[in-house]
């Protein structure tokens, strides 16, 4: 028997940390009246800076943002403009919006992006623009359109929907023709839920997309119109969530290289299969991780992804040929290489949260798949680790199992939070210690009751590797709570979390033995060979604390901290030690020389 994860592995996925939360929670607090748009124009400016460009304006789409930069262009009824045959269908409706004519230009082989070397011959005397779609995080090779547009006089705009930070001989896509369009969709690389951004260095354009994006509202009357306009903004909520999305942004694309080496390392030697082509002159950013299924394979890119989904593998396919759409009749220019690829692609998971161990998973199931020689249930933790660990967890909290201990004579529990248990009093008593603890928290956060009451039934409940014991007395007084983080059977190692006592009540020791039986369970229960802690360099009484229970330090980051807007952020930093007055530390306890 193959057994297979608990939870379907996702194709997609954002990064979202704890300066997002925020600056969200900011934005909706004091982001009115006269505050309206202060996220806005940060996140404009911030991402114009990261491009490279002068001027940026902030929409509600992708899809807008290329409607109104086409309007600006003077792209209308009667003109035709060049897009790639493989593209998401926004790229030629809004080419459409304007009454315009999509033409569709056959794609490269081997980057899956608009092949420029023979597009000249798509270019008749009604084309007026070109749209190369940086698809994928690939990148179009530029410089033949920058010919064929000067030499015909015509606009170049970017669809950069998916490629934030992916660049063509050291220039960053947004920045490579008139104008740009990016996207911050739930599953590209930066996100706010939706959204766009129109980037241009070209004042006159800026100045028409800005009258057209604001419902042509006259300059030295903001409530008149001297023309019709439209309704493209972003809100100053998601601006507040992008901001701090650009400001993580080398963080973010980082991990999709990752990701992405991660597939090259295991997939290379499959015969049947191309990876992402990254050609010399360009950086790629790898927003999917894809792969193309050759013609002559023993198993289809369709017949795979159905497959790979029986092992709880989501993908996705490339998009299909835009001109095979029923919207679109005119075929006089055929694309074969474009009605080739689209049906010989997949796209593999690649959100932020994809570990190793999960793609090590991924590409095992496809080795198996294309008959080699892999023993999948030994080499990756999610098949019978990682359901072990579902299940012995999902039987403590089904089963409400307390962990009787004896401290000074007395009878004390460790009683596991469950659904049944969360009620008013529990989530007061949560509230409380999460406020007496704000400060040793990386990130500080306003602590209410609402938000407690989310944190225990998302973070604690709806958590397969996570659970949290309060401890009590035999009257059921509650003392304080610790818990078990990051359980990882294949590794044989866990997290101690969430050691925190009630400050207003003094039982000398208290900890210490809860924490004691705690571990000596978690050990018996999931077999671990050690297990680790994270905690600041100053919290001098929980470190005490740790070292008695035979913890010892292995390592610490220095951290730098941030003020702003009356919130206060503690971040790994690159400053010097001796510069540092505050470091996170990590701490491990082993039970085996070996280790």
């Amino acid at each position: 028997m193959i057994f297979t994860p608990k939870k379907t592995i996702l194709t997609a996925g954002p990064s979202i940390s704890d300066l997002e939360i925020n600056y969200v929670k900011d934005a909706i607090k004091n982001g009115w009246n006269n505050f309206h748009s202060d996220y806005i124009k940060k996140f404009e400016k911030k991402f114009a800076d990261y491009i490279g460009v002068d001027y940026a304006v902030a929409t509600s789409s992708c899809t807008g943002a290329l409607h109104l930069a086409l309007l600006a262009m003077g792209i209308g009824p009667g003109d035709e403009v060049l897009v790639p045959e493989i593209t998401w269908i926004a790229t030629a409706s809004a080419v459409v919006y304007t009454g315009a004519k999509p033409v569709f230009v056959d794609i490269d082989s081997k980057t899956w992006v608009m092949n420029t070397m023979n597009l000249e011959k798509y270019i008749s005397k009604k084309t007026k623009a070109i749209i190369p779609v940086h698809l994928y995080g690939n990148v179009v090779e530029m410089q033949p359109i920058w010919d064929l547009a000067n030499k015909y006089g015509l606009y170049i705009l970017e669809d950069a929907a998916p490629s934030i930070g992916a660049e063509y001989k050291g220039k960053k896509t947004g920045s490579l023709g008139h104008a740009a369009a990016f996207s911050f969709q739930g599953a590209k690389a930066l996100v706010t839920g939706e959204g766009g951004m129109f980037v241009t260095s070209n004042q006159e354009l800026y100045n028409k997309f800005k009258f057209l994006w604001d419902h042509g509202r006259d300059p030295k009357n903001p409530l008149a119109s001297i023309g019709i306009g439209y309704k493209y903004k972003m809100s100053n909520i998601q601006a507040a969530l992008g901001l701090a999305q650009i400001e993580r942004v080398e963080e973010i694309i980082a991990k999709k290289k990752i990701i992405f080496s991660w597939y090259r390392d295991r997939l290379k030697d499959i015969k049947f299969l191309k990876l992402n082509f990254e050609s010399p002159k360009t950086k790629s950013i790898f927003w999917m991780s894809s792969i193309t299924v050759d013609e002559d394979s023993p198993i289809s890119a369709a017949d795979l992804r159905e497959r790979l989904l029986e092992f709880n593998i989501d993908t996705r396919p490339f998009f299909e040929p835009i001109s095979s759409f029923r919207m679109f009749t005119d075929k006089r220019l055929l694309n074969p290489i474009s009605y080739d690829v689209a049906f010989r692609g997949v796209n593999l998971p690649s959100g932020h949260d994809r570990t190793e161990k999960e793609i090590e998973y991924i590409c095992d199931v496809i080795k198996y798949l294309f008959n080699q020689k892999v023993e999948i249930k030994k080499s990756y933790g999610l098949l019978s680790y990682q359901n072990n660990v579902f299940e012995k967890i999902s039987e403590i909290k089904n089963q409400k199992s307390k962990i009787t201990f004896f401290h000074n004579e007395i009878n004390y529990f460790l009683v596991p939070v469950t659904e049944s248990s969360i009620n008013n009093n529990l989530v007061s008593f949560m509230k409380s210690l999460r406020e007496n603890s704000q400060k040793w928290f990386p990130s500080s956060f306003k602590v209410t009751l609402e938000s407690t009451e989310n944190w225990l039934k998302n973070k604690i409940i709806n958590n397969d590797s996570k659970l949290l014991y309060i401890i009590e007395n035999m009257k059921g007084n509650r003392i304080g709570h610790l818990g078990l983080n990051f359980i990882d059977l294949n590794e044989k190692i866990c997290e101690l979390d969430n050691v925190i006592k009630h400050e207003s009540i003094s039982i000398k020791g208290i900890m210490q033995k809860a924490s004691e039986i705690l571990i000596e369970k978690a050990r018996e229960l999931f077999d671990l060979d050690a297990i680790y802690l994270r905690v600041f360099s100053d919290n001098e009484k929980a470190i005490n604390l740790y070292h008695k229970l035979g913890f010892i330090e292995i390592n610490r980051v220095p951290m730098s901290l941030k003020i702003d807007s009356n919130h206060s952020y503690w971040y790994e930093s690159n400053s010097n030690y001796t510069e540092s007055k505050r470091y996170f530390v990590t701490m491990k306890k082993k039970w085996s020389e070996s280790d």
